[in-house]
């Protein structure tokens, strides 16, 4: 094993940390099982030979290793792959550790969503015995065992390799609002495209045949693609109607995206009688353009946002329809599945899809 570690190894010399090659191989081969669980890894004088790096960089790469939870060091034995299944098991009423990944905004505030996970996330750690531990950032292969247990990730957009190196290191994952075909990841989420369509077939059947859409460029956010596509699906469409499509760019002011929206509709409105908002930071915009311009909704025009915006009414006093997504009963499947697999690694991997309501806000409560 170490020979094919070594002749791939002499391939690759760059400018990197003189351990990183080291660190690299070494992962790549656990995860192939090229170096089995319980498996020793090679003396450091060996691997230093091999790598063309001192010992102290070997013991730092082992190190990193370590702490990512992937090896064992064992004193006057040597270092070993690490053995989950043979480790012994926490005891009965240690306290361990779910992290939970949370993108702050620029003001350095959660948003609403993350803030009604978090809410719901609690009480069930609580009950369960757990931590909760907010992690930030987007290099989860730094995490180890010292730090977390789990990870619940309400923000993912990377590789399912990572998610099953972290798990090969016994950090236990599910994807929120994710969906990964992979047999092994586990996840709990609304199919967005689907309920998307849904929706918006649930507007036509009101009576309105031409729905207007605000559409921001998929790269800008995963799930408003899918809700995006899930509009285009309802419509019969293969691409966007530029007489039913006001396009606006990812991560702006609420005073840019009112003024695009308030241009559109004063240029466009004719053209539709309901309009579609993929994702609830475009609400008070299109709101404060509606307002703007004297449109009288839902009169002059129906609105659906996709996203629970109820909050938004007592603001506004603008009639909405709007969707609600099971997020309790999500953060709570959640919470469980990652108690139980910490406790029997072979508990069945979870993958959950949740349907969501379609609602609507106006003086006299919600239908």
């Amino acid at each position: 094993m170490l020979d094919v570690m070594i002749k791939r190894s002499s391939l690759k010399r760059n400018s990197e940390v003189v351990y990183s090659q080291l660190v690299k191989e070494l992962e790549e081969s656990i995860r192939r099982g090229e170096l089995a669980p319980g498996e020793q890894i090679p003396p450091e004088n060996l691997l230093a030979e091999q790598f063309g790096i001192s010992r102290s960089s070997v013991r730092v790469g082992l190190n990193l290793l370590e702490n990512r939870g992937i090896v064992v060091k064992r004193a006057g034995k040597g270092t070993f792959v690490r053995n989950h299944v043979e480790e012994k098991a926490p005891e009965k009423n240690a306290i361990r550790t779910i992290g939970i990944n949370i993108l702050m905004q620029d003001d350095n505030k959660e948003n609403w969503y993350d803030s009604k996970i978090m809410a719901s996330v609690l009480p069930v750690c609580n009950e369960r015995n757990l931590r909760l531990s907010v992690v930030g950032g987007k290099d989860f292969g730094l995490l180890g065992r010292d730090f977390v247990d789990a990870l619940l990730l309400l923000c993912y957009n990377g590789s399912r390799e990572e998610l099953l190196m972290l798990q090969s290191a016994g950090i236990e994952t599910i994807l929120f609002n994710r969906i990964f075909a992979h047999e092994k990841i586990a996840y709990v989420s609304v199919n967005y495209r689907y309920e998307s369509e849904k929706a918006v077939r649930f507007v036509r059947g009101l009576g309105h045949e031409r729905i207007g859409v605000i559409a921001v460029p998929a790269e800008g956010s995963a799930s408003t693609g899918l809700r995006e596509s899930g509009y285009l699906d309802a419509m019969e469409l293969h691409e966007f109607d530029p007489e039913l499509t006001c396009c606006v760019k990812p991560g702006c002011s609420d005073a840019y995206y009112a003024d695009r929206i308030e241009s559109f509709l004063k240029e466009k409105r004719r053209n539709f009688t309901a309009l579609f908002i993929p994702n609830g930071s475009l609400a008070v915009p299109t709101f404060l353009a509606c307002m703007r311009l004297g449109i009288r909704v839902p009169d002059d025009l129906e609105l659906l946002c996709f996203d629970d915006i109820a909050y938004l009414y007592q603001t506004y006093r603008i009639p909405f329809h709007y969707i609600k997504m099971p997020l309790h009963e999500m953060a709570a499947d959640a919470v469980n599945y990652l108690s139980a697999k910490m406790t029997d690694p072979a508990v069945p991997v979870l993958k959950r899809l949740y349907q969501v309501e379609i609602l609507k806000k106006e003086e006299e409560g919600e239908e």
